[in-house]
């Protein structure tokens, strides 16, 4: 197999990945409420649908590339996508908030441990198109959730209008994730990633930290729009089916954004200016959701496109602040372990806030208070494109 063919072989593959890491959890905000209804939950309890897996995230990824020490990167991304496909496909079983809430554990193990191994993937094929790769990832995962969310409702439909089986469904995407992952097994070219045991990670630097924040309160506003946006939105009028399309065009333009935002700052440089830009968008949606001076769906797309670029921004900060891989990986695992722990509180306090605050649009005050508190992180940080380990 020549090689040209061989890198777009392995470019397809990433994407099938990356396709299934958030397809199962944004599945779930449309039929939130159905869901709710059926089991008699609170939304403190439902809305850890969306938390477990992202608390999941941070707390195994840790464990990530010890375990690719020692059976490989590759067989261990082929066992996260089985974790992931038969946690999903065993949704058609949940009758319970605890059977479903453990497939919402097991999919977040999957996602924990792939996570971190796919970003070192790119790091290790493709070192010259970091920006670029980490837009393939972040469109992937984008047009995933993009899928699940837009599709769930018409799906229940014609499943005998049963969220289970259509949540079930989509472990379809694990099985063609698998088939074309799969080849990478045996490719010349398998990676080992460093043990954490043998990489110090940087918990006493603070720039380290200020990064790990930023990419936790990005992640726990992008996992509290997802699962609060359309039951929100019904709150304010929208009907099942519209509050539905609003997910889908969210996650749409927040695919496009997350690969051109990342690809103009690759270009131009100050990641500061273009992480700044990107919680403004965030901001002023969220003003307009307070404030209806605009359509919702004008507000939803400011809060999409800078989600579309806090990601993959966030993602980036370790692998330019960084003077190797080994340093690179082990802020990275920093970042996203703590971070997504982070990331998966939030959802949480949304929830309790609309359990126990008589105000149908509180999520969007929470959300609007951490957007200032990233701000004021931000403002603390004279940028610099590489720095040394030591630095404090």
């Amino acid at each position: 197999m020549n090689m040209k063919k061989q890198t777009i072989l392995m470019i397809i593959a990433l994407f099938f990945v990356s396709f299934n890491l958030r397809i199962s959890i944004a599945a779930i905000s449309p039929v939130l409420e159905n869901i709710r209804a059926d089991l008699h939950l609170s939304n403190g309890i439902v809305s850890l649908l969306t938390a477990i897996p992202v608390i999941c995230m941070g707390l195994f990824a840790f464990f990530a590339a010890r375990i690719s020490a020692h059976i490989g990167l590759e067989k261990t991304i082929v066992a996260c996508l089985i974790l992931i496909g038969t946690a999903t496909a065993l949704r058609a079983f949940s009758h319970s908030a605890f059977t479903l809430l453990l497939t919402a554990f097991f999919i977040g193990i999957g996602i924990a441990v792939a996570g971190p191994l796919v970003s070192g993937y790119i790091k290790q094929q493709f070192p010259h198109r970091i920006g670029i790769m980490i837009g393939v990832y972040s469109v992937g995962m984008g047009l995933g959730a993009s899928f699940s969310a837009g599709f769930m409702l018409p799906l229940q439909k014609h499943l005998l209008h049963s969220w289970q089986l259509a949540l079930a469904s989509w472990s379809i995407f694990a099985v063609i994730g698998f088939l074309f992952w799969y080849p990478q097994i045996t490719n010349q070219n398998k990676i080992t990633l460093p043990s954490k045991r043998t990489t110090k990670l940087p918990w006493k630097n603070r720039k380290a930290w200020m990064f790990t924040l930023l990419f936790g309160l990005q992640s726990g506003i992008f996992y509290t729009i997802s699962t609060w946006l359309a039951p929100i939105a019904q709150s304010m009028g929208f009907s099942s089916a519209k509050s539905g399309t609003l997910i889908t065009f969210f996650t749409i333009i927040q695919m496009i954004f997350s690969f051109l935002i990342p690809t103009l700052a690759d270009l131009f440089q100050k990641e500061k200016t273009w992480l700044l830009g990107s919680i403004g968008g965030v901001f002023i949606g969220l003003i307009f959701f307070l404030y209806p001076v605009v359509n919702p769906w004008f507000a939803t797309g400011l809060i999409a496109i800078g989600l579309g670029g806090l990601f993959p921004l966030a993602l980036a900060l370790p692998l330019n602040a960084t003077n190797s891989s080994n340093e690179a990986s082990a802020w990275t695992s920093m970042m996203q372990g703590v971070g997504y722990m982070i990331g998966g509180i939030i959802p949480i306090m949304a929830g309790l806030t609309r359990d126990y605050i008589p105000y149908d649009k509180q999520v969007f005050v929470v959300m609007i208070i951490l957007c200032f508190v990233m701000i004021l992180t931000l403002s603390g940080w004279k940028e610099k494109r590489t720095i040394t380990s030591t630095d404090a």
